[in-house]
């Protein structure tokens, strides 16, 4: 018995050392291998909880033990799409061999494929992709996976780049934009003041919300016009009370520059985000903000409002809320005021301007009668599109339009604001020539006459 075990003992010695002595680079051993599989599921329920960068740097790991693991590859590329990398997570992407895949895992690289190539303008490619995706799968993951969807954006978004709109578009400048996310950009009438929400590491703690996508909590930052030199100032964090360490992201800022509408999630102060607003003092100082509407409950319900847009007089507010009794995830409502500072029932705009979809930021012009938000619904390029929609002399609201290309894409356009002229836009996105995240960009839209859309679409 004593000989048995002995012998077992210089096997197992034996064996680690053939093993050790082997080539590294193609053979794991029996704790390398425990150590991918560790890593993968730790990897994967990082990335299923939003901390893509921890899930990129467990799949990481794996790929340095073993570069030829093609699970880890797709995953990288996953958390490349969720982090709107899409040039990475098709380099990744591509060096996926689906054969190497199991049967399930075959499905979701021919979805991810597709999606991958349309957020990269490789139309046709991604169709084929995606209709081998829908092909292949369930009739309930066909629904659940949005598949129609995307192929509907990549024929809409084929059609309307050989159809261009007239603008000149620009980044705005490093005054204002950094390599951290910029976006939200809201003008006043007289065109001499902006403010945007940006996710820098200056923010006011300058905390990193750990409990979504660990990137830094929002905060909203000001620039001026330079009236004697025609120069907007460099941008910093708005001073006083509006901004906490938690998220805190611009909304609007009214016509008249006194008011500033913003966006709240305080934990155990919000009920979930709401809309607050910040009234300007007579010494310049901005006041404490508030929620909108005290005790009114149709603008900040127990539900997301996150977006909001008030006319320059002041009577009408437009909002976003995924309440329920919406046409899809979340919708455009409007309410009115009655009297100085009562509102009314809130009222949603309708299937000919909310989708089934989601409806993410809404702005209205200060005339009230021009109306912009942001949609990912069936006529987008892909991801969100700016869409507007005009009021007739009858208060009837026109059909929603997509903006058209090159000012939406196939990235994210989520956040747009106009002079008071219609002539120059401020824009949230992705375009080339970003400083690193999403940027402002300046377009030229004075060829478009916007603000003559409500005769044309009186004429038609």
């Amino acid at each position: 018995m004593g000989y048995l075990k002995y012998y077992c003992v210089m096997l197992i010695v034996f064996c680690g050392s053939v093993n050790y002595g082997q080539d590294r680079d193609t053979t794991l051993n029996i704790i390398e291998k425990g150590m991918i599989k560790y890593r993968l599921e730790d990897g994967k329920n990082k990335l299923f909880t939003y901390d893509y960068f921890g899930a990129l740097q467990a799949f990481r790991e794996v790929l340095q033990a073993d570069p030829d693991n093609v699970l880890a590859s797709f995953r990288i590329a996953e958390c490349y799409y969720e982090l709107k990398r899409f040039d990475l997570s098709m380099k990744y992407i591509d060096q996926v061999n689906k054969g190497k895949l199991k049967r399930k895992q075959r499905k979701d690289y021919s979805l991810l494929k597709g999606k991958i190539y349309h957020r990269n303008k490789r139309l046709d490619e991604a169709m084929v992709h995606l209709e081998e995706y829908k092909n292949s799968a369930k009739k309930k993951e066909v629904l659940d996976s949005e598949v129609d969807r995307y192929i509907t954006q990549c024929k809409y978004a084929e059609v309307a780049m050989k159809d261009s709109i007239p603008v000149q578009i620009r980044n705005f400048g490093d005054h204002v934009n950094t390599v951290n996310p910029e976006y939200a950009p809201s003008i006043t009438a007289d065109g001499k003041t902006m403010i945007f929400t940006s996710r820098r590491p200056d923010t006011k703690g300058g905390g990193v919300d750990r409990q979504f996508d660990h990137k830094y909590f929002e905060d909203i930052y000001i620039t001026t016009l330079d009236d004697s030199d025609g120069k907007w100032t460099k941008s910093k964090g708005i001073p006083g009370s509006l901004n906490t360490e938690f998220h805190d992201a611009c909304l609007n800022i009214s016509a008249d520059g006194e008011r500033i509408y913003i966006y709240r999630n305080i934990l155990n102060v919000t009920r979930t985000g709401d809309i607050y607003v910040s009234k300007k003092s007579k010494s310049g100082k901005w006041g404490t903000p508030k929620p909108a509407a005290d005790n009114n409950k149709e603008i900040n319900s127990t539900y997301f409002e996150s977006s909001a847009s008030v006319t320059a007089d002041g009577k009408v507010m437009y909002f976003v809320s995924d309440r329920p009794g919406g046409n899809g995830l979340a919708d455009i409502y409007y309410i009115k005021k009655k009297g100085k500072s009562e509102w009314g029932e809130a009222v949603n705009m309708g299937p000919a301007i909310n989708s089934k979809f989601d409806e993410k930021f809404v702005y209205v012009h200060p005339d009230g009668n021009l109306l912009f938000f942001s949609s990912d619904g069936n006529t987008s390029m892909g991801g969100y599109d700016i869409f507007y929609c005009v009021k007739g002399s009858d208060g009837k609201w026109s059909p929603a339009k997509n903006l058209g290309y090159p000012i939406n894409t196939v990235l994210d356009e989520k956040t747009f604001t106009i002079t008071a002229d219609g002539k120059t836009a401020y824009i949230g996105a992705y375009y080339d020539g970003s400083l690193g995240d999403a940027d402002i960009f300046e377009i030229d839209c004075s060829k478009l006459n916007l603000l003559g859309s409500e005769e044309s679409e009186e004429k038609k």
